[in-house]
């Protein structure tokens, strides 16, 4: 199903989807995320950027990409992160969203494919792809990742028992997925309660909407960068996940089972290590220690866009 649609007597394609990135001082890979997100040539997609009142020169490159389709906006001051990221959702215009990290990427077919998959089916609520885990110069740390158990299709019941079970985020962050923005508006979009799991807890809360799609392609990446590794940065983001998994667990809407509530007491540790894991390997990666960790063709698309920070950007 293809994207596009026209405003009646205008002609003008109206977007069918909207690409939100809050940005805050983004200059050393806004233009490579703009980059692979245009390269979906579709011009009924609409790229939304706001410049969290950023000093450095992330709104100089974002206009330098001179792509119709992109919209920029800024805020006068700078906002937290839930409410950065509410606002770039409350601009958009299209049904269908996206929010993408100003640092991450996602395939060039990754938008018209999701929404594809929403527009045919009405019952869906959150699709998501699986996704790869990069460094902060691009390199590969894990390739992919997520969905683990969540393949397929499934009710929001048995999504949260999953979540619950895992411990973690099995769904993955925002580039990974799509929704519908009547649903954001019911939900009254991002609890900025939890900053860290804000995103999980805003897909949990859009499936009692609808069911959920995860994709078996790998069609987005995540950087984590080594800046974000200190150990009492992830002691309080362990935290706060624990916080949701046993809000998640005691919902009687929900219904999550004894056992799910059971495996919950392993799952939470193993993700936490998971994630320190991961943050050890950025270190090491950024000091050079690791090169071309997982050369795989499942990640040949990262090539033209998952390289050294500040690539030019693509003009259309």
């Amino acid at each position: 199903m293809g994207l596009a649609s026209a405003d009646e007597g205008t002609g003008v394609p109206t977007p069918r989807v909207s690409v939100c990135i809050p940005a805050y001082e983004a200059e050393p890979y806004i233009a490579t995320t703009l980059r692979c997100i245009l390269a979906d040539t579709s011009p009924s997609v609409e790229v939304v950027v706001l410049d969290n009142a950023s000093t450095d020169g992330t709104s100089a490159l974002v206009e330098a990409i001179g792509d119709p389709r992109v919209r920029l906006l800024h805020n006068d001051a700078t906002l937290s992160l839930p409410d950065n990221w509410n606002r770039v959702v409350e601009l958009s215009t299209a049904p269908l969203v996206k929010i993408v990290c100003a640092d991450d990427l996602v395939h060039p077919s990754a938008v018209a494919r999701q929404a594809a998959l929403l527009e045919a089916d009405a019952r869906l609520a959150v699709v998501a792809s699986r996704r790869h885990l990069l460094d902060d110069g691009g390199q590969v740390l894990a390739a992919n990742t997520g969905l683990r158990g969540l393949v397929g299709r499934y009710t929001g019941r048995q999504v949260v028992a999953r979540v619950v079970r895992n411990g973690g985020n099995p769904i993955g962050e925002s580039s990974a997925v799509m929704f519908r923005r009547r649903d954001f508006d019911a939900v009254g979009g991002f609890d900025g309660s939890l900053v860290f799991p804000m995103d999980l807890d805003l897909w949990v809360k859009l499936l009692a909407y609808g069911d959920f799609l995860g994709m078996p392609e790998t069609l987005a990446a995540f950087r984590a960068s080594a800046n974000s590794a200190s150990s009492q940065r992830l002691r309080s983001q362990y935290e706060e996940q624990l916080t949701l998994t046993r809000r998640l667990a005691s919902d009687p809407y929900w219904r999550v089972g004894r056992r799910d509530k059971l495996l919950s007491h392993l799952g939470a540790p193993m993700a936490k290590l998971r994630r320190e894991l991961l943050f050890t390997a950025s270190r090491w990666s950024h000091r050079g220690a690791l090169q071309h960790l997982l050369p795989t063709t499942d990640t040949e698309w990262l090539r033209d866009f998952a390289g050294p920070p500040g690539l030019p950007p693509l003009h259309p």
